[in-house]
């Protein structure tokens, strides 16, 4: 009985000998033949990660309770997952032809006390407040007429895992240089 288990083992080392060192070393065979065509997927969209939406003429009043709500054009779908940034236009320098942003929260000190000029969002809007710690309705208007809003709504996916260089989402011609956004992407909102 032992002489036929070593007889039984000796023959399987010997064919397992066979199939690994036929001098075939592992290498994989010919290839087969294509399969067939699958079906055509749903048209994806352009490409674009992120947008760019203007509002004009915005003013803060008691009758707002200095508060404004942008909301975002009705086409618009923003994931979950980005973010957004507001820029106001601060500032123009004619001779440099030059539109100066600043990114919110932006805070002014007035002769009345501190100003905070903030917002949040939601997947459909982007509310704007003033904050103080004085009475609001002691501004002026250059404090709370005519202003002109930038949303730039960024992927958030991307924001942490971009390979090139950081950027500064305070500066908002920074934004749009790293999220390949011109003029002409800005869309108007009225």
């Amino acid at each position: 009985m032992k002489n036929l288990f070593n007889f039984t083992y000796a023959i399987s080392l010997l064919f397992l000998a066979s199939c690994t060192f036929n001098g075939q070393d592992g290498a994989p065979g010919p290839q087969g033949p294509r399969g067939p065509q699958g079906p055509s997927g749903q048209d994806g969209q352009n490409g674009q990660e992120a947008f760019v939406f203007e509002y004009v003429d915005l003013t803060f009043s008691a009758s707002n309770e200095y508060r404004l709500l942008l909301e975002f054009p009705g086409d618009f779908q923003m994931l979950e997952s980005d973010k957004v940034l507001v820029y106001f236009l601060y500032d123009y320098i004619e001779e440099d032809d030059l539109d100066i942003w600043r990114a919110l929260p932006q805070t002014e000190f007035t002769d009345f006390g501190t100003l905070v000029y903030n917002y949040d969002f939601t997947i459909f809007d982007v509310n704007l407040f003033l904050d103080s710690n004085f009475d609001l309705n002691l501004l002026d208007a250059s404090y709370t007429d005519n202003w002109i809003a930038r949303v730039v709504v960024v992927p958030g996916q991307f924001t942490n895992s971009r390979t090139s260089e950081p950027v500064d989402y305070k500066d908002y011609n920074a934004v749009m240089k790293h999220y390949n956004l011109s003029d002409q992407d800005i869309i108007t909102v009225k």
